[in-house]
C-alpha cells in the first residue's frame, strides 16, 4: 500500500465525500450557485492520444528531424517514457489500451474480432462514473458490447465521431466504401471536399472539449489518430516542409542522425548500437528514383506534422477554457512503423473504392506519387527502418521496431519532474489502470452480466509523482505468430515459427546479440514463463 497523502487528497477523499456531493446536486437545484458542478470537477480531465503506426524515433522530442513543436512542448512539461510497449499490432493494441487486459484475455488474436464478456472498457467505466465522453477518429473496442455497431458505442460514449473499421483512415481526403464513418450513432459522409481527417477528427475533439468545460464536467476524450498509418496522403503545403531534406539526407545518414538524438537526449544509452539497414533496402546512393523516394518519407513526415498540429489545437482548446490546469495528457502509438506495401486494386468491377467514383491508383512505384488523393502509396521497408530506428524490425513483429512506442506523459502540478525521463518498464494495459486511479474509477468484479477479469495493467500515476512504482515481474506479448518475454533486463523474442533469441537489453537494446546458446537456461526459465501466460486466460 502506498503512503501518498496527495494521492488520498484527490481520490480518497473525493470517493469519502462522493455522497454529500450527491446531496448538494439536490439542493443545487434551488440555489443559483453551480455547487454541484463546481464540487465534479475535482475529478480530472483525461486526454488519450493515440497515434496509429508511428515508429519509436518520429517526434522531434524522441530524436526525429520532423517538426513536432507540440508535442516537443508537451514533453518539456510532462515525463517521457523510453521503455514504454504497445502490442505490436493495432487491434490487440486497441483492446489492450481500452481493457487493462492482454488481447489473448479479451479474445482478440490479430486485428479483427469482438471483446469476450470477461472484460470492461474504459469508456464504460467512466461513463458511468459521470464522465463526459468523447471519442474520435478509429473507434476500435471502445465498447465490449460489440464495438462495430454505433448504437452500442452510443450507449457508453456521449459524442464520437470516426469509423469501426479496421483498415487504418483508407483515404484522408476522400470517403471510401470500406471505412464507412458515424457520428454520435448516425451514418455521415465526409464532405467531398476541403477536409482531411486528422484536421475534420480535431475539429470535433475541440468542440467536445468546449462543450464539457462549459458544462464544469469531467470529461474523458479518446482521440485515435488516423496518422500517420498509410496511404500517403498530405497536404501540399505540410510535405513541402519536408521534400529537400529527405532528398538531401536519405535513409541511411537520417537513421545515424536519430541514433545519435536519442543518446544526446538520453531515451538510449551510449553504448547502444545502431541496427543495419533492412537487408531489403539498398544503400540510399545506391537507390534508383531518390525523388519519389524521398517524396514517399516526406508525405509521412508530413503527416506526423499535422498530427503534432492537432495536439496543439487541442491543447489550445484545454488551455483556452481552463481545463489544462487539472488535465492528465497521455501520447502514445499503437505499434511501430509499418514495412507493409499494397499492391492488390482496391476498385472492383462496376464499383470504386471512392465513394465519388473515383478511382484509385495503388501500388509503390515510382509512377505513382504519394500524396494526392487519388493514390495509394505506403513507406515501405526504407522508411519504416527510418521511423523505428534503431530498432530491428516493425510492425507486428516482437522485436523492439513493432512494441517499442514513445510515451508522453503531462499533468501540471502532478508531474513530480517535468521534462525527465522514466526508465520504468510499462505497457499499454497500463493506460487503463493510470487512467482509472487518476479519475478515482473503480475497476470492477462485474458489470452489468459480466463477470471481468482482473486487470493486467498497473498504473503509471506513482511514476508521475515520484519515479518509482511496484512494476510487473514480466512482460509478454504474442502477435500473429510472433513471441516475446521480458523480465527485467532480459528478453526473449521469437518471430514467427523462428527460434528463440535472448537478449541483454541493459547493454543491447536494439538485439544484436543473440545469447540464447551461451545462456540456455536462462532462455528455458524465460520460455516458460511465456508458456504459462500465454495458456493462462484469467478465468482460473
Amino acid at each position: 500500500m502506498r503512503n501518498d497523502l496527495f494521492s488520498f487528497g484527490h481520490v480518497g477523499w473525493q470517493r469519502m465525500l462522493r455522497p454529500y456531493f450527491r446531496l448538494l446536486a439536490g439542493a443545487a437545484l434551488m440555489l443559483p450557485s453551480p455547487s454541484f458542478a463546481a464540487a465534479e470537477t475535482r475529478q480530472p480531465n483525461i486526454v488519450l492520444l493515440l497515434a496509429d503506426d508511428m515508429g519509436f524515433s518520429d517526434l522531434g522530442v524522441y530524436g526525429s528531424e520532423i517538426k513536432t513543436p507540440n508535442l516537443d512542448t508537451l514533453a518539456a512539461g510532462g515525463l517521457r517514457f523510453s521503455q514504454f510497449y504497445n502490442c505490436a499490432l493495432c487491434g490487440p493494441s486497441r483492446a489492450a489500451l481500452m481493457t487493462g487486459l492482454h488481447p489473448h484475455q479479451v479474445g482478440i488474436f490479430n486485428w479483427t474480432g469482438l471483446l469476450n464478456d470477461r472484460c470492461v472498457t474504459a469508456f464504460e467505466l467512466f461513463k458511468r462514473a459521470g464522465y463526459a465522453t468523447c471519442a474520435v477518429g478509429r473507434l476500435d473496442m471502445v465498447t465490449a458490447e460489440n464495438w462495430h455497431d454505433p448504437a452500442m458505442i452510443a450507449r457508453h460514449v456521449d459524442r464520437f465521431l470516426g469509423s469501426t473499421g479496421h483498415t487504418g483512415p483508407g483515404n484522408y481526403f476522400k470517403a471510401v466504401r470500406t471505412t464507412p464513418f458515424h457520428r454520435d450513432g448516425e451514418p455521415f459522409t465526409l464532405p467531398p471536399e476541403g477536409s482531411y481527417k486528422t484536421d475534420f477528427i480535431t475539429d470535433f475533439a475541440v468542440d467536445f472539449i468546449r462543450g464539457a468545460a462549459a458544462q464544469a464536467r469531467p470529461f474523458f476524450l479518446y482521440m485515435a489518430h488516423y496518422a500517420p498509418h498509410w496511404p500517403l496522403h498530405a497536404k501540399p503545403e505540410d510535405i513541402a516542409k519536408y521534400r529537400e531534406l529527405y532528398r538531401t539526407l536519405g535513409w541511411d545518414e537520417l537513421r545515424v542522425r536519430r541514433h545519435r538524438r536519442l543518446i544526446e537526449q538520453g531515451l538510449i544509452s551510449a553504448n547502444t548500437k545502431l541496427s543495419p539497414r533492412d537487408s531489403r533496402v539498398p544503400a540510399w546512393a545506391d537507390a534508383t528514383d531518390q525523388d519519389w523516394e524521398a517524396e514517399r518519407m516526406a508525405v509521412y513526415a508530413a503527416q506526423v506534422d499535422t498530427l503534432d498540429q492537432s495536439v496543439g489545437r487541442v491543447m489550445a482548446a484545454l488551455r483556452s477554457t481552463g481545463a489544462d490546469k487539472n488535465t492528465l495528457v497521455l501520447f502514445l502509438s499503437d505499434n511501430g512503423a509499418s514495412d507493409q506495401s499494397r499492391t492488390a486494386e482496391l476498385d472492383k468491377p462496376g464499383e470504386t473504392w471512392r465513394v465519388d467514383g473515383t478511382k484509385t491508383r495503388v501500388g509503390n512505384q515510382p509512377g505513382i506519387q504519394p500524396g494526392p488523393a487519388d493514390n495509394f502509396v505506403t513507406g515501405g521497408p526504407p522508411w519504416a527502418n527510418v521511423s523505428n530506428t534503431p530498432f530491428r524490425q516493425n510492425k507486428q513483429t516482437n522485436h523492439e521496431g513493432g512494441i517499442a512506442s514513445p510515451l508522453i506523459a503531462w499533468w501540471p502540478g502532478v508531474v513530480a519532474k517535468p521534462g525527465a525521463i522514466s526508465a520504468e518498464l510499462a505497457h499499454i494495459t497500463d493506460i487503463m489502470a493510470t487512467c482509472l486511479e487518476v479519475g478515482g474509477v473503480e475497476y470492477p468484479k462485474h458489470f452489468g452480466e459480466r463477470s471481468v477479469l482482473p486487470l493486467a495493467g498497473r498504473s503509471l500515476l506513482p511514476v508521475l509523482r515520484s519515479g518509482q512504482r511496484a512494476g510487473h515481474a514480466s512482460l509478454c506479448w504474442a502477435t500473429a505468430g510472433n513471441r516475446a518475454v521480458r523480465v527485467g533486463r532480459w528478453k526473449l523474442v521469437s518471430l514467427k515459427d523462428g527460434p528463440w533469441e535472448l537478449y541483454d537489453l541493459a547493454v543491447d537494446r536494439t538485439e544484436l546479440n543473440d545469447l540464447s546458446r551461451q545462456l540456455p537456461e536462462r532462455a528455458q526459465a524465460m520460455a516458460a514463463i511465456f508458456e504459462a501466460w500465454q495458456k493462462a486466460d484469467g478465468t482460473e
